[in-house]
């Protein structure tokens, strides 16, 4: 692992292939960790420079300073400035996919190559006239009932919060996922609460239609988090869109059906390459 210090001395860990190859940046998601990716990551090495960031409060970043997500958009800022990173591309899954929203709200996209987004609705909250949100349900009332919940049963909110973020029939990577998420130390839980509620507060349906560069779309068809046509309103919102169903996943296509993942996410990056090359 490697690291830098943010505009507000925070350190921020993160793990580097190298190289002088095109540099993907993969952003994990809530309670993840950097490592998550490192399956993905070996399976690319040979022809991308893979470089898989720890969020604050994930990983071996501290969970230290501001804990929002407009935070974690200028750590991701600052580490391409960090490593000097010409037209990279960002893979965004889950709170990692809001994270790329909140990048392209600061900085915009003429720096990047393309964006791949994994499982992530652009607005979490629900209303009568938004029903792509968090659970198809995600009102202020369920905002302060989970608050209260987390508040008092941490651990059993984040067990069946593991659990449920893989395909329902999937009945061993369920179990596994379950009885290993408490002891994976892949987070700081102080942190979690305030990146949570930070997330229920964001919308980016206003900044789709500037989101003007390639853009991959991964999301699993059984999705407990976000059930219904999220990939499918992304699709006809983002201009240079392209969306691919990942049928025996959840939340986590990338862990679920790897193989689909890096296959799908090769022949993205393929296609962006001059035609001379």
């Amino acid at each position: 692992m490697s690291s830098f210090l943010a505009d507000d001395q925070n350190p921020i860990f993160y793990s580097d292939t190298g190289g002088q190859k095109p540099a993907i940046i993969f952003i994990h998601g809530w309670t993840s960790a950097g490592s998550h990716w490192v399956g993905i990551t070996t399976a690319l090495r040979r022809w991308y420079r893979c470089i898989a960031i720890d969020l604050r409060g994930h990983g071996r970043t501290p969970g230290q300073g501001e804990l929002t997500i407009s935070r974690l958009a200028k750590d991701l800022h600052q580490l391409i400035e960090h490593l000097k990173l010409e037209q990279p591309t960002i893979v965004g899954w889950s709170m990692g996919g809001l994270t790329t929203f909140e990048y392209a709200r600061q900085f915009g996209v003429s720096q990047l190559k393309s964006i791949v987004l994994v499982d992530q609705t652009p607005c979490m909250q629900t209303s009568t006239e938004w029903t792509m949100g968090l659970f198809g349900a995600y009102t202020p009332d369920h905002i302060t009932s989970m608050r209260q919940l987390f508040e008092s049963q941490q651990r059993r909110v984040l067990r069946r919060f593991a659990m449920g973020v893989v395909h329902p029939n999937r009945t061993l990577l369920r179990f596994a996922t379950w009885l290993t998420s408490p002891y994976r130390r892949n987070y700081d839980r102080k942190a979690l609460l305030p990146l949570a509620e930070d997330m229920a507060d964001r919308d980016y349906r206003d900044l789709l239609a500037s989101m003007d560069v390639p853009i991959l779309l991964c999301y699993g068809s059984q999705s407990w988090l976000y059930p219904g046509k999220v990939g499918e309103y992304l699709h006809e919102h983002l201009p240079q869109s392209t969306l691919i169903h990942f049928e025996r996943s959840g939340h986590c296509p990338p862990f679920e059906e790897p193989v689909k993942f890096v296959r799908t996410l090769y022949q993205f990056m393929h296609q962006q390459l001059p035609t001379s090359a």
